[in-house]
């Protein structure tokens, strides 16, 4: 019960570490900052398809319906980082940057035959850009100033998903969540300071459905479907306005525009077996009703779809390990000036079963864009994952 503690407690405490920025992207400075791709966890190296996946040892909090595969006598743990290397070029100007952070961290486990539970916390999004632009002085023709842009911050989430198993094919499973996180704004012109600071927090949930239809004792099809509806974020938001020439700070309270977690719909599809793994999910995400203060920049719906396959090395009873490969694409929410991008990428990983059946994963993405607008940058990324999921043998009796 030791682990299980720890665990916990690092679920507490870990959303100032999840909520530092893991990106330098200057398109992180519009809606709720660049997304986090759901990518990382013990099928990173799969893409990160998770809708219509479940294992014994696998908490999905993607599809929550999942969980009631899990081994009903373990309480099963995860806890995952990533680190990236990004390059963003524009104009010519090539500029990198190298980050990392918390991925993941969840426990799942049976609370009754039939009730399945899981806490974990994951990022949302992050902020984190620097900027220099020159801006001409209103009233002349040659003078400019140097204005300096800067942002930091990010929203996590913490879920407490709860599934069913009904019968022995269908499942059903909900994740209740708390969203939370604070982004910080800072512009800077000559001896005068800007800074604009926003909590954000709000009420979340998504369901998830699952049916597995086994085809033999080891071979079975799985379908899944997913649904979160839209929410408002509360915004508590602060401007400061500062300069160096004087002791003067002035603080005030401001409105924003009304900001929303998206409504979305998913749905996947999968096959396994002994040696192989095949799934494929699309999801459809509604960041539309999102408002903009800018004019350049509006939101629209975004496709995410992902494939990926898995293929067991060796036995599949005695550690084995398992070679993954994923791809997939999706389109920018971010509009600048009605120019959307799209993001892909491929991913390969493998998974090692360690000693009492628990598991030490790897994954490694290459992402790229197309239809980057010109006065925008184009990133590329290499990310590497890594996850391990252990289990904490309990009593039946305690169980039952």
């Amino acid at each position: 019960m030791r682990k299980i503690t720890i665990i916990i407690l690092a679920i507490c405490v870990s959303n100032t570490i999840i909520a530092q920025n893991t990106t330098n992207s200057p398109t992180s400075m519009f809606g709720i900052g660049e997304l986090a791709t759901g990518s990382g966890g013990q099928y990173a190296g799969m893409g990160g398809v998770g809708i219509a996946l479940r294992r014994n040892n696998f908490l999905n909090i993607a599809n929550p319906a999942a969980l009631t595969e899990l081994d009903s006598l373990n309480f099963t743990i995860e806890v995952g980082v990533m680190a990236a290397q990004k390059k963003y070029v524009q104009s010519g100007i090539t500029n990198n940057s190298t980050e990392g952070n918390v991925n993941n961290i969840a426990v799942g486990y049976r609370i009754l035959p039939g009730w399945y539970s899981a806490i974990s916390l994951t990022p949302v999004s992050s902020v984190g850009y620097s900027i220099t632009l020159d801006q001409q002085i209103e009233g002349t023709n040659v003078s400019t100033i140097s204005s300096y842009f800067e942002g930091e911050g990010g929203l996590s989430r913490l879920n407490f998903s709860n599934a069913f198993l009904i019968g022995k094919r269908f499942s059903i499973g909900a994740n209740l969540s708390y969203i939370m996180g604070k982004i910080t704004e800072t512009e800077t012109q000559g001896s005068a300071t800007i800074t604009q600071t926003s909590n954000k927090n709000a009420c979340y949930a998504d369901v998830g459905v699952q049916y597995k239809y086994p085809i033999s004792r080891d071979r079975a099809f799985v379908a899944g479907a997913t649904y979160g509806y839209s929410q408002p974020l509360t915004q508590n938001n602060k401007l400061a306005v500062s300069s160096t020439t004087g002791d003067q700070t002035i603080d005030k309270p401001t409105h924003t525009v009304t900001q929303y977690m998206p409504q979305f719909y998913g749905v996947g599809i999968a096959y396994t077996s002994l040696k192989w793994t095949f799934a494929a999910d699309y999801k459809y995400i509604e960041w539309s009703r999102m408002k903009s203060s800018e004019n350049t920049i509006s939101y629209s719906d975004q496709s995410d779809f992902k494939i990926g396959g898995a293929y067991v090395l060796g036995s599949p009873y005695k550690r084995p390990v398992k070679l993954m490969l994923g791809a997939g694409i999706n389109d920018s929410y971010v509009l600048i000036k009605k120019n959307k991008s799209q993001n892909y990428f491929v991913s390969t990983g493998l998974g090692i079963t360690l000693r009492n059946k628990n598991s030490l994963s790897l994954g490694i993405k290459y992402g790229d864009q197309i239809g980057v607008s010109n006065n925008m940058p184009h990133e590329r990324s290499v990310s590497v994952y890594f996850n391990l999921s252990f289990s904490e043998h309990t009593y039946r009796g305690k169980l039952q």
